[in-house]
């Protein structure tokens, strides 16, 4: 808009003609001059445009896992048909990603996050997310853990949840019991082998098992992790105190008593494994026990959902048992999904986490995967095994200490250097004194974030 203004300019022109003579003076004359003069000036009123209403969200959410395997496709589905029926118009996009035990998939998310690239939501260990947390990368999500949240699910899940500044910045997706020894009912019954709850009353079973010409325990490490997964186990057997101080790196003597009895227990187990192990994953080495091929494999729940994808039923066809001193022990393996910053899709990621939380997409999931719900009020319903009901749920119940799983308690930096310690020094070089020396400097030069009190 053009506005004009005229302005008046005055210029005063005074003359001044001082006459001065001795004796005499004359009056001055003063004139002045008014000149006019009309300027024309622009002003330019600027006005702001409104501001551009943001585009809507698109339909879209892109999550990441590793869940590879048939039980795990199958429990996928069922958590994705959960959150489709309340949210129609979304299109669901699963990136899973095989191999480590989830090592491949979060170096894929290491990158796409660094890149500023993250997706909606991805599958973690609780303390995997600490370096995203640090970095300050992922958002808090307390609004979803409402009181009636927080009411059905039990403290020790809602506290693996949590980071450091005390904080929500994940959801579970089911309960996996760590380190469960499943066999094959067949085997067992053939040869009439007990449920061992010593370790003479352990090896005494895999003697005999070899003797008949059969494998003892069937492993598949192609991938590492699963040995690692062993020892891990076998740190438990050794109690529930030096499993907390191991944890909280504190086992910094390489001659430790329980750390050595530990790697002599897995360099022993090699013994009794498939000769193939190294070329092996973990599902295939759990199908062999499936099939009656091998007696037992160590593996967390998951392992019942190969038996269950199976169309196996417990405890007809395979049963559980805990290796000797920890059968009083839960271990607490969980796999949770955070939001982080950047997310394209942040309102559907949330209700991703929502949905993933409820009582229905718990039990939706859990059934097929092998795990039990991580909600008290979750139905264990037809979806679900004997095992999971009568085994996993009631030792969820009845025991007396509950331990986070290495993963999801001890910095992913230690747990992949572990991996390559065991993997070399045990796998190869079957070293018993050189995994332990190596263990002990790990333990004294990892950082912990965390301390954990595993000890009432």
């Amino acid at each position: 808009m053009m506005k004009k203004h005229v302005y008046w300019v005055l210029i005063g022109a005074i003359l001044m003609t001082l006459l001065a003579a001795c004796g005499s003076s004359s009056e001055t004359e003063v004139q002045e001059d008014v000149i006019a003069e009309e300027v024309d000036t622009e002003v330019i009123e600027e006005v702001a445009e409104p501001e551009p209403e943001p585009e809507p969200e698109a339909p879209v959410l892109e999550i990441y896992h590793w869940w590879t395997s048939g039980s795990e496709k199958a429990a996928m589905d069922a958590l994705v048909g959960v959150y489709l029926s309340a949210y129609p118009d979304v299109t669901v996009l699963e990136s899973p990603v095989a191999g480590g035990g989830g090592l491949a998939m979060r170096e894929v998310i290491h990158t796409l996050m660094l890149a500023g690239e993250a997706p909606d939501s991805f599958q973690s260990y609780p303390y995997g997310l600490i370096p995203y947390w640090e970095a300050d990368m992922l958002e808090p999500i307390d609004e979803i853990w409402t009181d009636e949240v927080k009411a059905a699910v039990p403290d020790v899940i809602e506290d693996m949840c949590k980071m450091p500044d005390g904080h929500y910045y994940c959801v579970p997706a089911g309960v996996q019991q760590a380190g469960v020894v499943f066999y094959n009912t067949s085997i067992f019954e053939k040869y009439d082998l007990p449920i061992p709850t010593t370790w003479d009353e352990f090896w005494q079973i895999c003697d005999t098992l070899s003797a008949a010409g059969v494998t003892p325990i069937a492993l598949g490490d192609k991938n590492a992790w699963p040995l690692t997964y062993i020892f891990r186990t076998l740190t438990a057997s050794e109690g529930i105190e030096y499993y907390e101080d191991f944890i909280n790196g504190k086992v910094m003597d390489a001659s430790n008593p329980m750390l050595i009895d530990s790697l002599e227990n897995l360099n022993k187990a090699l013994d009794y494994t498939n000769t193939d192990h190294a070329a092996l994953t973990w599902d295939e080495a759990m199908a062999r026990v499936v099939k009656g091929e091998a007696a037992m494999s160590i593996m967390g729940d998951c392992g019942a959902g190969e038996f269950i994808s199976a169309e196996k039923t417990y405890p007809d066809d395979f049963g559980a048992f805990y290796l000797p001193g920890a059968m009083d022990i839960f271990g607490v393996s969980l796999d949770v999904f955070s939001l982080p910053k950047g997310a394209k899709h942040p309102e559907n990621a949330m209700n991703f986490l929502k949905t993933l939380i409820s009582a229905d997409a718990q039990s939706a999931f859990a059934g097929p995967k092998g795990f039990i719900p991580a909600r008290t009020d979750a139905v264990m319903g037809d979806n679900f095994s004997d095992y999971q009901k009568d085994d996993s749920a009631v030792h969820f119940q009845t025991a007396t200490y509950f331990r986070p799983g290495m993963y999801s308690g001890t910095p992913p930096a230690f747990m992949n250097e572990l991996t390559d310690i065991i993997s070399a020094y045990i796998g190869v070089e079957r070293d018993v004194n050189g995994a332990a020396g190596a263990i002990a400097d790990l333990q004294a030069e990892t950082e912990w974030a965390i301390v954990w009190d595993l000890v009432p």
